[in-house]
């Protein structure tokens, strides 16, 4: 397989090397997948798929953090299919639009997920994946699929002419949701500079409690760890009792989170010591200062930050063992990253210490979007020319920040979340820090009520620290006029039990704005 990632290459390594030695654990019901076992079931039901299915066709992988999982993923990828991890708790229309956009031809998944395709793809059951490599995982006589169910015209082109890769469902950080397109070779780039920005290695023992249908959550559960060979420890969604056990277990060594995460484990009361934890770090949001000190207060771990996008991959780490160590900063470039701040206006080059647009070029460059699959410029699939979403190779995160002298990189907004106020363009980012420093206050998202076709004004909701002793409006609209500037105080505040979050902790804007 001229194209196969070398992730796939280190699994043979470890399960020649230490073939009982554990690569996934199942925090939930304890079972055990040891490197041996996880390459030979991977590589089995990978012979199963090439025989059913076509080169190159899309297989959507739609699980939890199940021990089975890896075995899906990494087996997918042997038959040179191009690998599409999709939410568990993704809803039918969802599902069907992503099979769809993608041309896909198969779907492995759960219970739930196969129903809502059957009868249209390929469907096969996850949970068969733990049987012996010689059964055929519950897809005997599977014939050869049409390369998409869906489109109007199921030629050959649907399919990847260079495959294995992964694709992935973006939040739309420079626009509508796309599906990104990742190449084995930008695999491996984010996992070898993972590896060694990050510090896995073969004595570490990972815990993912981030799905690892994201983009985030499989590179830190399942790409680093495996290219590393490191063991991961697999808990279903945000158990706190579960994690907390998991921590407290003395083996977890890294454990890589989101912002609310850390927040609840730093707020429960009678929580365990935690003692072999070396490295905490957080993504998918901003992680607030106050909850950085309150666990390192709670457990003696300071949380580092991590930043990256679906596109690129994790590109940039904030190691907590370098002196000074500053918890506000998403870190310095992995290896194979470089990091431009731009006008935003212009797009020219802004100095050090500038506040302007956040572009990242990396190894780990994604190569297009399908479903017509433009490469970008400068990427490994691009044959020339210029791409709609790069600037000179360089990709625009939609992010403002900016870099110190030491190279690290700070993140100071949205470009897209700038509101016009009168004239005035607020950054909500900013106006949400502020809120989130009143001492009553746990989470805040700023969102634009729109007063006429021209005029919009700010709405501030906040979620109290503690439901009993929530602020009050008066008191938000005070804090905020001592702090702001008064086109960028909210006109409108609104005291809230809890807000929508993805499933890496981001605050699901266009549903608040929705709920107005």
């Amino acid at each position: 397989m001229p194209n196969a990632p070398q992730l796939l290459d280190r699994l043979a390594a470890h399960a020649a090397d230490r073939p009982d030695g554990v690569a996934y654990r199942d925090a939930g019901n304890q079972q055990t997948l040891t490197w041996r076992s996880l390459a030979d079931r991977a590589a089995a039901f990978g012979r199963r798929l090439r025989e059913a299915l076509p080169a190159g066709g899309v297989v959507l992988l739609c699980a939890p953090n199940q021990i089975e999982y890896p075995i899906a993923f990494l087996g997918i990828l042997a038959a040179e299919c191009d690998v599409f991890p999709v939410s568990a708790d993704i809803a039918e229309a969802e599902l069907l639009r992503a099979a769809e956009s993608s041309g896909a031809v198969a779907l492995v998944g759960h219970e739930l997920a196969r129903p809502m395709l059957n009868g249209r793809l390929t469907t096969i059951a996850i949970d068969t994946l733990l049987e012996k490599p010689d059964s055929g995982f519950g897809v005997q006589g599977l014939g050869k699929t049409n390369a998409s169910h869906f489109a109007p015209n199921p030629e050959p082109q649907t399919l990847n002419p260079d495959p294995p890769a992964l694709l992935l469902q973006s939040s739309g950080t420079t626009g509508l949701p796309k599906i990104v397109r990742r190449s084995g070779r930008s695999l491996d780039a984010v996992s070898a500079a993972m590896a060694e920005a990050i510090g896995f290695t073969a004595d570490d023992h990972v815990l993912a409690a981030v799905p690892l249908t994201h983009s985030y959550g499989l590179e830190h559960g399942l790409l680093a760890p495996v290219w590393a060979g490191s063991t991961v420890h697999l808990v279903r969604g945000l158990d706190v009792p579960t994690v907390l056990c998991e921590l407290a277990g003395n083996q977890i060594t890294i454990f890589p989170g989101v912002p609310a995460m850390f927040e609840l484990l730093a707020n429960v009361s009678d929580a365990p010591p935690i003692r072999s934890l070396r490295t905490a770090y957080s993504a998918g949001a901003p992680l607030p200062a106050s909850v950085t000190d309150r666990f390192a207060e709670r457990f003696n771990v300071r949380v580092a930050q991590l930043y990256g996008a679906t596109e690129i991959g994790s590109v940039t780490f904030n190691n907590p063992r370098e002196s000074p160590f500053d918890p506000t900063s998403v870190g310095k470039p992995m290896a194979g990253v470089e990091i431009r701040i731009l006008n935003p206006t212009t797009n020219a080059p802004l100095s050090t210490g500038e506040e302007g647009h956040v572009a990242i070029r990396a190894r780990s460059m994604f190569d297009g979007y399908l479903p017509t699959n433009d490469a970008p410029a400068g990427s490994p699939a691009s044959a020339g020319g210029a791409h709609a979403d790069l600037l000179d190779s360089f990709f625009p995160t939609g992010d403002l920040g900016k870099l110190d002298a030491t190279g690290r990189l700070f993140i100071t907004g949205r470009i897209k979340l700038l509101i016009d106020v009168g004239g005035m363009k607020v950054n909500t980012f900013e106006v949400e820090t502020v809120l989130c420093q009143h001492p009553r206050v746990a989470e805040c998202v700023v969102v634009p009520i729109r007063q006429s076709e021209t005029v919009s004004r700010l709405l501030a909701a906040v979620t109290p620290r503690d439901p009993d002793a929530p602020p009050t409006i008066d008191d938000l609209r005070t804090f905020a006029k001592s702090r702001l500037s008064a086109y960028k105080v909210p006109r409108v505040f609104e005291i809230r039990a809890t807000l929508p979050h993805s499933a890496t902790g981001k605050v699901l804007r266009h549903l608040v704005e929705a709920s107005i």
